[in-house]
């Protein structure tokens, strides 16, 4: 082989490597704990194809339950989730190099959904109370209505972890009696009440939702794809909030329910709490930490700004990006 044919081997293998590290270093993995409404705005980029549009390829994986996803993000198996807000307060309290981005709402809808036979939440001392593994943000709300109406949750119910974290299996507790009562986001409090099951109590609170997390050494190492991944979770916001028949049929392939009933209450849900610049509110941020308070009081000396980088949006929202968008 002359020296000329072993040059362009070279430069080939050369070009053909860094080309391969360049791509692995636009892969994200995504993580998200359930099918709820928080997380739809990712359905919505994965189906459309919209983080490609941006530059990036994101494989997004149904973790089931909020104490896996932190726990894979903690690990390193996925870069960012989406979600498992408390979770993420929580492992940041007890050291974990986490980082917040930005977040999907700041409010959040939970019904307490029970057998139809439980009229009052006092009906539900001696009960059992279904929950996801793990210590979510639902449970602290277990928590909190019992507590606001009287109850001592470590003595007046029994919690019960049914599952792996998706809710279906608390909709089939419900139904066969295995459990008396769970907190449910929505589709699923309308899915039990399809089922038979009653709404006994609806909940709307200031809170972050669908937070957008990562760990500190991916922004450190990746902050350009972060951004991008930003743009794309925004744009995704965009197209589901002007794509309405559209984003129901992204929503039934996901949620895997063809009730276009369902699908359109979970659409409404969405489109009216979405931030579509993704800017977390001081009441929200405060909101969580109290509930992360709880069971950390160390959590009560956290500010509404502590472990979060805001400068990500603020730099998209600067380019005019936003305004493009809704123009």
């Amino acid at each position: 082989m002359n020296r000329y044919w072993l040059y362009l081997l070279v430069l080939i293998a050369v070009l053909f490597g860094s080309r391969a590290r360049f791509y692995g270093a636009e892969s994200f993995r995504v993580g998200f704990p359930s099918l709820a409404t928080g997380f739809a705005p990712s359905w919505v980029a994965a189906d459309k194809g919209i983080w490609k549009k941006h530059g990036l390829d994101v494989e997004l994986i149904f973790l089931r339950g909020g104490s896996r996803t932190v726990s894979a993000l903690i690990g390193g198996s996925v870069d960012f989730i989406i979600g498992s807000d408390l979770g993420v307060t929580t492992a940041i309290i007890q050291g974990a190099a986490l980082t917040r981005v930005g977040v999907t709402t700041n409010t959040l809808g939970y019904s307490m959904v029970t057998q139809p036979g439980i009229k009052t939440v006092r009906d539900l001392k001696g009960k059992v109370v279904g929950i996801t593994p793990g210590r979510d943000a639902a449970y602290a709300r277990v928590v909190k209505l019992l507590r606001d109406n009287g109850m001592d949750a470590s003595k007046d119910v029994t919690f019960l972890s049914v599952g792996d974290g998706g809710p279906a299996a608390r909709v089939a507790a419900l139904s066969t009696g295995v459990i008396h009562a769970t907190m449910f986001t929505p589709p699923s409090d309308m899915i039990s009440e399809k089922a038979g099951m009653r709404i006994l109590t609806k909940i709307d609170v200031a809170n972050v939702g669908g937070g957008l997390n990562t760990a500190t050494a991916v922004l450190q190492k990746s902050r350009p794809q972060v951004v991008r991944f930003l743009r794309g979770y925004m744009e995704a916001i965009q197209y589901l909030k002007s794509h309405k028949d559209e984003s129901l049929r992204i929503f039934s392939k996901y949620v895997r329910n063809p009730d276009l009933g369902i699908m359109a209450y979970l659409y409404e849900e969405i489109s009216t709490r979405v931030e579509p610049g993704l800017r977390p509110q001081s009441e929200a941020v405060r909101a969580l930490l109290d509930l992360a308070a709880l069971d950390f009081s160390q959590a009560k000396r956290l500010t509404e700004k502590d472990n979060w980088d805001l400068s990500l949006i603020e730099e998209i929202q600067k380019s005019g990006f936003l305004e493009q968008l809704y123009k």
